[in-house]
């Protein structure tokens, strides 16, 4: 189990760790007073003690978690990137959808607000 949210993004190799890097940096982009840490074997995000958000690295993808209770247009956008109830998995063949991983956070992190 890795110790530091440097440590887990370390062991990924070559394009996985550009894009654990690159996703960490849109969530940070949304709650930049969030504290970051490793949670569930993954990098986790909080604020004001409150999860907000989680990123995890595979050899083929990164996901997002958990995306669970979005608007029915945000979910509709999520759609083809949904794997299983609460991941939203980004295949590393493709560019990540900068803007809709904001607007997943963003809501993410409104939802832990209220």
């Amino acid at each position: 189990m890795t110790a530091t949210v440097a440590d887990y993004i370390a062991q990924f190799d070559g394009l996985t760790r550009e894009r654990l890097e690159e996703l960490r940096e849109l969530v940070l982009a949304v709650v930049p007073d969030a504290v970051e840490g490793i949670a569930y074997g993954i990098v986790g995000f909080r604020v004001n003690g409150r999860p907000v958000a989680y990123i995890g690295g595979f050899a083929n993808h990164v996901s997002l978690y958990p995306i669970t209770e979005l608007p029915a247009a945000l979910d509709a956008a999520v759609a083809p990137y949904r794997s299983g109830k609460g991941t939203a998995k980004f295949a590393n063949t493709e560019p990540l959808p900068r803007g809709l991983i904001k607007d997943i956070v963003r809501h993410l992190a409104n939802r832990t607000a209220a």
